[in-house]
């Protein structure tokens, strides 16, 4: 009987027999998980809507419906991933946006400098998988942290994130500049976590 449970999706299931968080209590959020078992500790599966790429998605957070995009043949996808409240001191928005071919790694790093509107020193970071790649640039605007990254890989899929962190107004500078870095660490953690379906299929 386990395993028929487990082989409905999470979207089928009745709420009140899904775990009592924003990720599966979200309408919208629970269409992308795959299961209710965690991929690590407060962690689910995700699939995007495209069937492009997976990732641990944080039992804390929702996807935007108002801002997700797919475009036609799923050769496009954009997710904004958010808190549905601000009750912690410092917050995390994540943008993804996924393409299906890209002219070159350099291409898209520049199309990122340019939406910046600054020069991006970016940095690889080790993948999960040898076949992706992933380079990050950091930068601090007024109060924002952010964080832009690139992930791709050799089928010429591709990746795009921006990831801002910010703190509630009334958070002293101390308590900021903490609980910053422990969501810089969710944010890169997701990042890293990311899989594209396209080398999976190799």
């Amino acid at each position: 009987m386990s395993n028929e449970k487990n082989s409905v999706s999470p979207s089928e299931m009745d709420p009140s027999d899904l775990p009592d968080v924003p990720a599966f209590q979200d309408e919208f959020t629970r269409d992308f998980l795959q299961s209710t078992e965690q991929t690590k500790k407060g962690y689910y599966p995700l699939l995007s809507g495209s069937n492009s790429f997976t990732m641990d998605f944080p039992k804390d957070m929702v996807i935007s419906k108002e801002s997700y995009n797919i475009q036609s043949s799923d050769k496009g996808e954009t997710i904004v991933i958010s808190y549905p409240s601000h009750q912690g001191k410092a917050f995390i928005i994540q943008s993804l946006s996924y393409s299906h071919s890209q002219l070159s790694a350099e291409d898209s790093k520049e199309q990122m400098v340019n939406s910046a509107g600054r020069e991006l020193n970016f940095q690889a970071i080790e993948s999960s998988n040898e076949k992706q790649h992933i380079e990050i640039a950091e930068y601090e605007d007024d109060s924002l942290s952010i964080i832009e990254a690139l992930i791709w890989n050799d089928n010429n899929e591709a990746i795009q994130t921006h990831t801002t962190i910010t703190c509630k107004e009334e958070t002293n500078k101390e308590e900021c500049t903490k609980s910053k870095e422990i969501q810089k660490e969710k944010a890169l953690d997701m990042l890293k976590s990311i899989q594209l379906i396209g080398d999976e299929s190799e």
